[in-house]
């Protein structure tokens, strides 16, 4: 909000009301209140104490009953709350009523003028409202990044460090400002940037406990476990189905003081559906419950303020919907009443009606879950049971997905092996809320912050009421309309959904819509150099789903905490394993939204994709060392790649001009630009083994700038490359896996010319290194024109195992498979391994190799088949692995259960998968051979 400073009261034009809550008396956000003015005295801030504050410098304060806010005949301009539990909270949005914490009282009297509303909203999706954030000694680039991210989610920036500031983001906290800050007793936090890098990832604010200083536990480099974590935030909302809790038999006790108008059914007419099947004594009790808190029972939706219902079917859920009443599930009812507060049932996933028959695309899911305890486990179960899928307490290997809240596990390791997707919570809790099946390629589902157990930030996702509405009734719209009365119509309800357009009666069996995606695994950009053996690390890996019996959903979820880990797999089918949603909000924010942008697309994410090695890693060498806070320098893998999932296309176009870097002001041509007269992207490349930004962040951003106004985007996906820069013929994963898309391969000099001359060279050369290509025993030229023929086919109807501690990296490898369209398995020795059909044995049964059509249903086999090697290959099964003692002791049982399942086995060195990578065909030389 940008008022302007006048002579007259701080508040004169400001017309609100205050929502009392207990949380309103937070200390935190109103005890500056308390000192800056004299009447108040020492204690905690409430309700009328910021009326009297407001009132006092020429506000205009409305006294009316939050649980009955009638919006269109009040005129305000602000409502002060603590949060957005009141039912008319959507509605003054929709309104452009300001909602506002107490904060931004307390930051307008400090600053003489009204404050901006938007760093003081109570909205939970905006999560960094209460950070305060102060810089020491950042590099300016991520610096610039972290600051645009903070307030692009509500919160706020301070140069110089004062009393107000929450966070101080350093990389060394033996610098003179935090130094001050211990000296002069500042109330804030001490942390690495990592912190708001994994917290953009998630879009979550996690604890900061594993990134404060002065012994940030992230950089100890230990494989301590996680602590386990409490989820406040799933309390009453753990199901939606089953049994009643126990009920008072007596009505709750008296609120308190600052909630005494906060009778939740206070006026309401409520509705309780016939589908909740409840017994005559239970409909008592409620009855009685509802009438103490100043409500009353209907039969008649038409005249009930708040609908409550099991499913989302039925000709009353529809009219409720339609006419923008409550509607909520018996779970948010016993809630609100052992609460005796409103709550918004759209905050909770389980407190809103669930689909009778599930969530398209989740039915043959087999899933199960890792390291959330209590009432988060609980939870999620119930959520995947809702979905349509099926429920495990033990993993097998025909399980379809894992879920974790951290990645040390025994169940994490044998996903890995057994080729099963992993994800976090929010894949489970966004795919309901969207009523749609998310996609795995997402990062926010596959990021697992080290040191932190997700369970803490479990139930935070609200239900997105535009899918819901788009799944469940959006048909029906036109026969609604003339069936129903608008909302105008309507009695004004206390819902606080967004508006709906009016839609038709479901029939009671009705499905719900929405287009399942399927899931691929999310690669991890490394880029380091092999040798001629090829450290490691675990991964996240995919599998392809089987089918299932169609679960029923509307069974009773489990409300007791069990869990057994592992048991040892059955013989079965086996197959293949952002955006912040505040960056939406914060559409319209100019600079912060642009830097924002640009930042989240560098590969590292806003800080680790500037925190930067200083040479190049060779794959012969021992894993790196623990990290170490410091200087943060450049690398080739730090480049402005589009961001999955993100709503502008590269980041360039924007609806308004921001004002450019200082470094990034000047063309190509030595001229000025902005954003929006870049010109549109021609080229994707790739830069390998080049160390010109090493150290040198300014001109890489500087570099990367101009080559952008030359209608380049560097890129780190190999899939997505036409034009790759190397000095020579590298084995870097980059350039490996890049070869896979048949782009232009150049030396350093073409990337050194365009830079130089401002145009990209008209008739590249072709990289020549003939000494690597005898070395290794290809032709890049023939190579590029294999990969041409076989358009990331090469390894199609592959599966390849890789062992867990393989040297370069299991994720290396999986990746250059996946680029040539294989499958990969992380091979640990687990017994009761069911390896895939020979490709043989699937061609003889008309089921295709995988090297044919994309359908594989037998037909004749691509182009790409003939580089495929010869017939013996069909009957093979590939272990790719290192030579260390316990790599060794894997290669017996591997060979033993191939053979059991009429498999031919070969246990082969990198430079098998490596030379067919590179040459772009599959060719076999006893010389990759491992043997005991």
């Amino acid at each position: 909000m940008g008022e302007e400073d006048t002579r007259g009261p701080i508040f004169e034009d400001v017309v609100f009301t205050v929502i009392p809550s207990e949380d309103i008396a937070d200390e935190q956000q109103v005890s500056r209140l308390l000192w800056r003015n004299a009447k108040l005295e020492t204690g905690r801030a409430d309700a009328e104490q910021i009326i009297d504050i407001v009132s006092s410098q020429g506000g205009e304060y409305v006294n009316a009953d939050p649980s009955d806010l009638d919006l269109a005949r009040i005129h305000l301009t602000h409502i002060i709350s603590a949060n957005i539990d009141f039912p008319q909270y959507n509605r003054a949005i929709e309104r452009g009523i300001f909602v506002v914490k107490p904060s931004w009282v307390d930051q307008s009297a400090r600053k003489g003028k009204l404050a901006g509303p938007r760093q003081h909203s109570p909205d939970p999706s905006q999560y960094f409202q209460d950070v305060v954030l102060t810089c020491a000694d950042l590099p300016e680039g991520d610096k610039d990044a972290i600051i645009a991210g903070v307030i692009a989610l509500g919160g706020q920036y301070t140069a110089p460090l004062s009393k107000l500031v929450t966070h101080i983001v350093t990389l060394n906290d033996q610098v003179d400002k935090c130094q001050t800050a211990r000296v002069k007793k500042v109330n804030c936090k001490i942390v690495l940037p990592h912190w708001f890098d994994d917290c953009l990832r998630l879009g979550k604010k996690i604890n900061e406990r594993p990134y404060v200083f002065p012994d940030p536990q992230i950089l100890r480099g230990d494989d301590a476990r996680p602590p386990p974590g409490k989820a406040p935030h799933v309390e009453g909302a753990t199901g939606a189905l089953g049994a009643a809790p126990t009920l008072p038999d007596t009505p709750p006790p008296s609120p308190s003081e600052t909630r005494k108008n906060l009778n939740a059914f206070m006026g309401k007419k409520i509705m309780l559906s016939k589908d909740l099947d409840l017994s005559a004594h239970l409909q008592k009790t409620l009855e009685g419950l509802v009438n103490h808190g100043g409500g009353t029972l209907t039969d008649d939706v038409d005249e009930a303020d708040i609908y409550i219902g099991q499913y989302r079917d039925g000709v009353d859920y529809i009219k409720a919907s339609i006419a923008r009443k409550e509607v909520a599930n018996l779970p948010w009812l016993y809630h609100v009443i052992n609460k005796n507060k409103y709550t918004n049932p759209l905050s909770k996933l389980l407190h809103y009606p669930v689909p009778r028959n599930g969530i398209e695309g989740f039915h043959n899911m087999v899933i199960s879950i890792s390291n959330y305890n209590g009432d988060a486990r609980i939870y999620l179960e119930n959520l995947i049971t809702l979905l349509g899928a099926r429920f495990t307490k033990t993993m097998k290997q025909d399980n379809s997905h894992l879920i974790t809240a951290h990645k040390r596990s025994e169940k994490f390791e044998a996903a890995q092996e057994w080729n099963i997707h992993v994800a976090n919570h929010l894949w489970v809790e966004e795919s309901y809320a969207k009523c749609q099946n998310q996609s795995l390629t997402n990062q926010r589902y596959t990021t697992f912050p080290d040191k932190t157990n997700l369970g803490e930030v479990c139930g935070q996702t609200p239900l997105d009421m535009k899918a819901v509405e788009k799944a469940f009734f959006s048909e029906k719209i036109a026969q609604a309309q003339g069936a129903i009365p608008p909302p105008q119509a309507q009695k004004q309800s206390a819902s606080p959904q967004k508006s709906m357009p009016a839609s038709s009666v479901m029939p009671e069996n009705s499905t719900p819509k929405g287009a399942a995606q399927q899931s691929a695994p999310t690669p991890v950009p490394e880029d380091v150099e092999m040798e001629e053996e090829g450290t490691a690390e675990v991964p996240t890996t995919a599998k392809k789903t089987r089918g299932r019996p169609k679960k029923d959903v509307t069974t009773t979820p489990r409300l007791v905490d069990e869990e057994k880990e592992n048991e040892t797999p059955d013989n079965r089918s086996t197959g293949r394993a952002a955006k912040t949603e505040a960056l939406r909000r914060s559409k319209g924010q100019g600079e912060d939204h642009i830097k924002y942008q640009r930042e989240m697309r560098r590969p590292g994410g806003v800080t680790h994709g500037g925190r930067r090695s200083s040479h190049m890693e060779d794959f012969s060498s021992p894993a790196p060392p623990p990290k170490r806070a410091g200087k943060r320098k450049s690398d080739e893998n730090t480049y402005d790649v589009t961001a999955e999932g993100s709503a502008l296309s590269d980041g360039e176009t924007q609806d308004k001009p921001a004002k450019m870097n200082k470094k990034a002001k000047h063309s190509a041509t030595g001229g000025t630009s902005s954003t929006s007269e870049l010109p549109p992207i021609e080229h994707k490349m790739m830069v390998t083994g080049d160390e010109r930004w090493i150290g040198n962040p300014k001109k890489e951003d500087a570099d990367k700038t101009q080559l952008r106004l030359l209608g380049v985007q560097l890129t780190d996906k190999p899939e997505a490359v036409d034009i790759l820069v190397a000095p020579r013929i590298l084995r870097t994963k980059k350039f490996v896996a890049a070869l896979a898309s048949a782009p232009l391969v150049v030396d350093s000099k073409y990337l050194d010319t365009a830079l130089k001359q401002g145009k990209l060279s008209s008739k590249p050369s072709l990289l020549h290194d003939r000494e690597t290509e005898e070395r290794l025993g290809f032709r890049l030229s023939e190579a590029l024109d294999r990969a041409k023929t076989n358009r990331h086919k090469l390894l199609s109807g592959w599966t390849i195992f890789v062992t867990k501690d393989i040297q370069g990296g299991f994720e290396t490898y999986k990746e250059i498979i996946r680029v040539n369209g294989g499958e990969v398995m992380m091979y640990a020795g687990r017994t009761g391994l069911k390896m895939p059909p020979s490709r043989r044995s699937r061609r003889e049964k008309g089921q295709g190799d995988g090297s044919g059509s994309e359908d594989g249903e037998g037909e004749a086999a691509g182009e790409e088949s003939q580089n495929q090697g010869d017939e013996d290959e069909l009957d093979c099964v590939y272990l790719v692995s290192g030579t260390t003692e316990a790599e060794k002791k894997l290669w017996k049982g591997f060979r033993s259960t191939a053979e059991k399942q009429e498999l031919v086995p070969r246990i082969v060195r990198t430079d098998w998968l490596l030379n067919a990578a590179m040459s772009q065909r599959v060719r076999w030389d006893a010389k990759w051979a491992l043997d005991e």
